[in-house]
């Protein structure tokens, strides 16, 4: 018999990363600074099969739900605190030096994860480009000797738009996205950054060589049911941030309305004083809690049931369905007691 909440879970490992970049030198300062190249940096395994500069990558999505597999978060590092701050352009989590009320830094002895207001346009972080956006795009590369996921991140507006509308044209044609096979291809567009004359700049975009009817026909197979592993994010990726941006001076600490809590949604609020109650009242162990929302690829604790905001990747539909499941567990509990 299948064991409840263990049996059910199937993960990925992730094989490598692939990069868009790699670390170049300047001749004139010395300092490190990432270089964008016009095709895949790839690791051997992945060379042996598509040679040392692929412009092209066979490629899959692992999962249905592009939040498992295509994170994107605005995101802030710092050479010594690494992830500092992740945010959504409207509300972010921002890692807090407790004596000072400024962002972490290097002096930094305690720090706490505050909910604060999140306006790129404002942010110091974002215009100094020690925060940036990034989506972690995970994908399987079937021709690949190896069963798992690689992760290439990408701060590329065109790149980000360009996976997104695949992603949206795949479940709207087909009703899903995953294990259909598609090409993952780096090519150059020109555009006109505002006060810079054009320049060419290479971007990701999907594509597929396989006719529309074949495609629904392996559409038309039943998709996984796996779980991919949350994407590295502590560390800044080296080919999106420079060295020498990260290490620069942090700012003074943020006027006091910067950092002045939000409120959030009042219906995501409700809903996780409900779903605290109910883990309290029902005495949810630790290891029931991540198995369950390990589903969705987040790794949360009975310890932030403690706390008076859920975690940033919570959603009302998320809580919705684990107030579910919390409630058929506490039915059953009652049947056994019958």
């Amino acid at each position: 018999m299948p064991i409840e909440g263990v049996s059910n879970i199937v993960r990925i490992p992730r094989l490598g990363k692939l990069h868009l970049g790699v670390k170049t030198t300047s001749e004139r300062t010395g300092a490190e600074y990432p270089k964008a190249t016009d095709y895949f940096v790839v690791p051997d395994e992945v060379a042996t099969i598509y040679g040392e500069k692929p412009t092209e990558l066979d490629v899959m999505f692992p999962v249905e739900d592009p939040d498992q597999f295509a994170q994107q978060w605005l995101r802030a590092y710092s050479l010594t605190q690494g992830l500092v701050c992740i945010g959504d352009g409207s509300n972010a989590r921002r890692k807090i030096d407790t004596a000072t009320g400024a962002i972490a830094d290097h002096e930094t002895q305690t720090w706490e994860w505050r909910q604060i207001s999140c306006d790129p346009q404002e942010c110091p972080e974002y215009q100094t480009k020690r925060c940036r956006r990034v989506m972690n795009l995970q994908v399987l590369l079937p021709l690949v000797p190896g069963l798992g996921v690689y992760q290439i991140d990408t701060s590329s507006f065109y790149s980000i738009v360009n996976i997104n509308s695949m992603i949206k044209m795949l479940k709207g044609v087909f009703g899903r996205c995953s294990m259909i096979p598609l090409t993952l291809a780096l090519g150059p567009i020109e555009v006109s950054p505002p006060g810079q004359t054009k320049k060419t700049v290479y971007i990701m975009h999907i594509k597929s060589d396989v006719r529309l009817a074949q495609l629904a026909k392996v559409a038309q197979l039943p998709p996984g049911q796996v779980l991919i592993p949350e994407p590295e994010t502590e560390e800044a990726p080296e080919d999106l941030f420079p060295p020498g941006v990260l290490a620069h001076r942090e700012p003074p600490k943020p006027p006091e309305t910067e950092l002045k809590e939000l409120p959030a949604d009042d219906e995501l609020l409700k809903g996780w004083a409900i779903v605290k109650e109910t883990v309290q009242r029902l005495k949810v162990t630790d290891k029931q809690i991540r198995d369950w929302f390990l589903r969705y690829g987040f790794d949360i604790k009975l310890s932030d049931f403690a706390k008076d905001f859920p975690p940033l990747q919570v959603t009302n539909s998320i809580l919705s369905k684990f107030q579910t499941s919390l409630d058929t567990y506490e039915q059953r509990q009652k049947e056994k007691g019958q």
